[in-house]
């Protein structure tokens, strides 16, 4: 066994001791966020880090999956899996439909649209007062259940999260090795010289958004159950700007910068929240001094 394995198995063990040695409830409810948005930045890495394309409104996928899972467990009265599953499915078919159309732009137009994207999401969860509540947003979401398990306290909620993104990791892990994971890799570094080879282009970026649209689904759907109460403020682009800034941060070209990114994001505005109302502006701070630092993200490596 290298020493990689061995440190990560270590990693993975303290993680998992790690709400039974911290007792603070604050600290755990930070944990608990740091793994959602880790998800979350997950999903948008694929995008970012392995095909190229930048999706300024991410916060837009994550409020449909939020908004599902949520309407789909008081509205329709089922259960919370019934919920995520529904979550991730019809984020990723609005991601698919999506990116049909939008993936033929290229640059800062691309950009533009994804941004108009986050926009339009948001101002159709505040307008659509019928199906929304409007700007009451949705209150009384159940907390998670597995069958007749009810995930109610902070300890279980992580336990729960992390036992999904280490899932996530895997999946991802396994994918980015695979012959599709190496397509998306050539895309990065040359889209025409791997069309020219006979990769079909639009196609992958397709599934690489989809994936990415179903991940923030699925991490909308926990942040709601957690959460209990969601409204559209949450999913605003300056939302999406945070998960982008998460990405870059821990390093958009590695399997777990992202979570890093998210971990540090998320952390440190909770720690400071006296500081709460200059939160965009610590973002800022962190984000030019790791550019500056290191361009290539915490985990990057150098050329990456």
């Amino acid at each position: 066994m290298n020493r990689k394995k061995i440190a990560a198995i270590a990693l993975i063990a303290l993680l998992l001791l790690f709400p039974l040695v911290v007792n603070d409830i604050y600290i755990q409810r930070i944990a608990v966020i740091s793994c959602i948005f880790a998800i979350l930045s997950l999903g948008l890495g694929v995008l970012v880090g392995q095909v190229k394309l930048v999706s300024a409104g991410h916060a837009g996928f994550f409020g449909i999956g939020a908004y599902t899972s949520a309407l789909l467990t008081t509205r329709a009265d089922l259960p919370f899996l019934v919920g995520l599953i529904g979550a991730i499915l019809i984020t990723a078919l609005v991601g698919f439909l999506f990116s049909i159309p939008v993936l033929r732009l290229k640059g800062h137009y691309l950009a533009m649209a994804t941004l108009a994207f986050g926009i339009v999401v948001q101002m159709v969860l505040l307008n659509w007062e019928t199906l929304t509540n409007g700007p009451n947003g949705i209150p009384g979401i159940p907390f998670p259940s597995l069958f007749t398990l009810e995930i109610r306290t902070d300890r279980s909620m992580y336990y729960f999260c992390f036992l999904l993104l280490l899932l996530v990791l895997f999946g991802l892990s396994r994918l980015y090795r695979s012959p599709v994971g190496r397509t998306f890799r050539l895309i990065r570094e040359d889209d025409i010289a791997a069309a020219t080879l006979g990769v079909h282009v639009v196609r992958y970026k397709v599934i690489a958004f989809t994936l990415s649209a179903g991940l923030a689904g699925m991490a909308g759907s926990l942040f709601a159950h957690y959460m209990t109460y969601i409204n559209y403020d949450t999913f605003s682009p300056l939302e999406s700007f945070m998960i982008m800034a998460m990405v870059v941060v821990g390093g958009m070209s590695t399997l777990l910068g992202p979570v890093v990114g998210a971990v540090l994001l998320s952390s440190i505005p909770e720690l400071l929240r006296d500081l709460a109302d200059y939160r965009m502006l610590i973002y800022g701070l962190v984000l030019v001094v790791v550019l500056l630092w290191r361009p290539q993200g915490i985990l990057g490596k150098k050329g990456s």
